[in-house]
């Protein structure tokens, strides 16, 4: 095996692996060092939610992609009389968003965002939020 000489150290490449994304930085020498850092995103698994007035709750997987482990994550837009939590993995900042609406939420279409930060990077995404009226007594 050969070893590199002291004197060549500068010119190396310090490569880490974040989670899924990798980040490349030259290592050693005056400090002017710099890691690419991958933008975040952020999606749902459905472009779509329907949730029922007075109904049972409906949940949605948000995807955020990040080379942290931890996310603050907001959402934008919601109709009066519909509640929203968000439980994020152990593991990753992604995780599952659950919606219930009120007996008094206002039926019709919505479009709120889901705001993301993470990283020091912010990513939104905007969807389709149906609250359907209730049926029956």
């Amino acid at each position: 095996m050969t070893s590199i000489p002291q004197s060549k150290w500068k010119r190396l490449l310090c490569v880490a692996w974040c989670g899924s994304a990798l980040a490349i930085s030259a290592c050693g020498g005056g400090g002017n060092s710099m890691v690419t850092q991958l933008p975040i995103t952020v999606s749902l698994t459905t472009p779509t939610v329907v949730v029922t007035q007075g109904g049972p709750p409906v949940s949605v997987q948000v995807i955020i992609k990040s080379t942290s482990e931890t996310a603050l994550v907001a959402i934008i837009g919601l109709p009066a009389g519909l509640q929203e939590k968000y439980a994020a993995s152990d593991t990753n900042p992604s995780g599952i968003l659950t919606f219930t609406a009120s007996k008094t939420a206002p039926p019709g279409t919505y479009t709120p965002t889901v705001d993301v930060n993470s990283a020091g990077q912010m990513a939104s995404v905007t969807f389709t939020l149906i609250v359907k009226a209730a049926t029956g007594p």
